[in-house]
C-alpha cells in the first residue's frame, strides 16, 4: 500500500470504526465479537483497498464488506449461542448526571422494542435496522442488500406495518405509540 494510500486508510479506519462496531453489534448483541468483527472488516478492507474504484460509493463498499464479514461470521458460528453484553454497556461510567429511572424505562423500551423488531423476517429486519440505527439512505441500503428502489419501499411498508401492529400488542410499547397519536 502506498504512504497516500495508507493515510486515506488511516482516515477511514477513524472515521467509521465506531459505526462499523455499532453496525457489527446490532447483528451479534455482543460487544466483543463486534469489534473482532469491526477488526475483520478492516482488514478485508485494508486487503481489498486498491480494488476501490468508486471512491464516493465508499460508505457502501465499506458496510458490504461488513455486512458479509457478519454472514461469514453466522454461517461459521451457527450453533453457537451469543450472549448480550448490555450489563457490560450499562456500566460505562457516565459523566453526566443520569436520572437513572428513566434510564431503566429507557433500557425496557429498547429491549421491548428490539424484541418486535426481531418478529420481523430477516430481511425485513436488516432494512430496518439499517435505515433507523444506522442511518443509511435508501439508496445505500439498496445496494447493500442488493434490490432496486421500488422492492426496498415495498418491503420497507410491509415492515412498519408489521412493526406497529407489534408495537401496539406490547404492553411496555402501547402507551408510547398512544402518546405519540
Amino acid at each position: 500500500m502506498q504512504p497516500n494510500e495508507l493515510r486515506k486508510f488511516e482516515e477511514i479506519v477513524n472515521q467509521y470504526q465506531r459505526d462499523l462496531v455499532n453496525f457489527h453489534y446490532r447483528f451479534v448483541g455482543n460487544r466483543y465479537e463486534a469489534e473482532d468483527l469491526a477488526q475483520e472488516t478492516f482488514i478485508k478492507v485494508y486487503k481489498k483497498f486498491s480494488t476501490l474504484k468508486e471512491p464516493d460509493k465508499l460508505k457502501s463498499w465499506l458496510f458490504q464488506i461488513a455486512r458479509n464479514t457478519v454472514i461469514d461470521f453466522f454461517r461459521k458460528n451457527k450453533n453457537k449461542p451469543f450472549a448480550l453484553d448490555s450489563a457490560i454497556l450499562e456500566n460505562i461510567p457516565e459523566t453526566a448526571a443520569v436520572d437513572y429511572q428513566e434510564r431503566v424505562a429507557n433500557m425496557e423500551v429498547s429491549k421491548e422494542l428490539e424484541h418486535c423488531i426481531d418478529q420481523l423476517v430477516k430481511e425485513d429486519r436488516a432494512i430496518i435496522k439499517l435505515l433507523y440505527y444506522e442511518g443509511f439512505s435508501y439508496k445505500e441500503i439498496g445496494e447493500l442488500l442488493h434490490i432496486n428502489q421500488n422492492t426496498l419501499k415495498s418491503r420497507l411498508h410491509r415492515a412498519r406495518k408489521i412493526l406497529l401492529a407489534s408495537i401496539e400488542t406490547s404492553p411496555a410499547l402501547k402507551d408510547i405509540v398512544l402518546e405519540y397519536d
